[in-house]
């Protein structure tokens, strides 16, 4: 559909004008090797080879993950979850990109300066060479519309009317992108449950099989833990 095909007959793919198509997958140099996201990554690889994809997996030396991704050097963050909610507006950064660590990381850094006196500086050099490396975006694109609906959210009293700009943006999102997307989903995750602690929920209990990874949506805080109890509490 979007034109990648094997055309010299290695068994990969190339891109639409003939030149070569590889993806890395960039995890921290640090990650156990038999860890989640080092073994999660070979399956990925694993299939996308076996699919024509080129695809190779790409340890970085911890030190350098950050500064490669700000200043928009690496392909892929390969070694993080994303677990969101129940607001976006409580913490956008995954709808918008408004700092450099999640997605857009030179508009990102772009929208770190707006407003400020430094917004216009250094525009005679290219865009990697600033100090943040940074871009605006084109006016009336995709991102330019997002800073637009967010900042509408930031002033608009009315949680209707907030909600609909959410939506317009999530819009944006589904009629222009995908513009980072997550490579598996709904992993499960182990919890350790001492015993003879007891109402602990398991995944059975709850609505959706639990939450994993949320960084907003305190869990298991939100599980109730008050009704949680020993059945031996003078042992502990």
């Amino acid at each position: 559909e979007i034109g990648v095909k094997d055309v010299n007959g290695d068994g990969f793919r190339e891109m639409p004008d003939g030149s070569p198509l590889e993806v890395t997958l960039d995890f921290s140099a640090t990650q156990p090797p038999t860890g989640v996201h080092v073994r999660k990554n070979e399956f990925i690889a694993k299939d996308w080879n076996a699919i024509g994809i080129k695809t190779a997996l790409n340890p970085i030396p911890s030190t350098s993950m950050d500064e490669l991704w700000a200043t928009g050097k690496k392909m892929t963050n390969a070694d993080w979850g994303v677990g969101d909610g129940p607001n976006h507006l409580v913490y956008p950064q995954w709808v918008v990109p408004m700092e450099p660590t999640r997605w857009a990381p030179l508009h990102g850094n772009w929208y770190l300066v707006k407003g400020t006196t430094r917004e216009g500086a250094e525009a005679d050099k290219d865009p990697y060479e600033r100090t943040p490396p940074r871009v605006a975006p084109e006016p009336g694109s995709s991102i330019a519309r997002l800073w637009d609906l967010y900042d509408q959210t930031k002033v608009e009293p009315d949680v209707n009317k907030r909600n609909k700009l959410v939506w317009d943006m999530i819009k944006i999102h589904v009629e222009d992108g995908p513009f980072f997307s997550g490579l598996s989903a709904n992993t499960p995750a182990i919890v350790l449950v001492k015993k003879g602690l007891n109402n602990v929920p398991k995944r059975d209990d709850l609505a959706l099989g639990g939450f994993v990874a949320p960084w907003i949506h305190p869990t298991p805080a939100v599980y109730d833990p008050e009704t949680y109890y020993w059945d031996n509490p003078a042992a502990h």
